[in-house]
């Protein structure tokens, strides 16, 4: 069991902290940090709260088989920032990370899935079990 846990709490680090961390470094990378700086900033982290979130919530819906929590991810993301979107900057800039936040906790999950099947306690079927799938 201290095994599950460890390897758990390596992969929701990486789906958090890390895909924060990488996310913002692809801003930089790509200049879309410096081409957003003319929008006015929050006054909050609540970016860094939501990717952390979704990532989290669409793992989720990657262990248990639910496609649609992706779809209701995007949708929510998309109808809260709409108004945004007609700023070509802060388009571009979300569709980044969103994308590499969907990519992100795919390869996360999928890693973590697979090394939980072969070699824990293989907590896809423990859920499936328990939820009856």
């Amino acid at each position: 069991m201290v095994h599950a846990l460890l390897y758990t709490s390596v992969a929701l680090l990486l789906l958090t902290w890390a895909g924060n961390q990488i996310c913002r470094g692809i801003f930089k990378l790509t200049g879309l940090k410096n081409s957003i700086a003319n929008l006015p900033t929050p006054t909050h982290s609540a970016g860094r709260w939501i990717g952390a979130f979704e990532r989290l919530i669409i793992a989720l819906g990657l262990i248990v088989h639910s496609w649609e929590i992706l779809a209701v991810v995007i949708a929510l993301k998309t109808v809260a920032r709409f108004k945004e979107m007609d700023e070509r900057d802060f388009a571009e800039y979300f569709l980044v990370g969103s994308l590499f936040s969907i990519l992100w906790t795919m390869l996360v999950t999928s890693a973590w899935l697979a090394y939980d099947h072969k070699l824990g306690i293989d907590i896809r079927n423990l859920m499936e079990q328990w939820l009856g799938i």
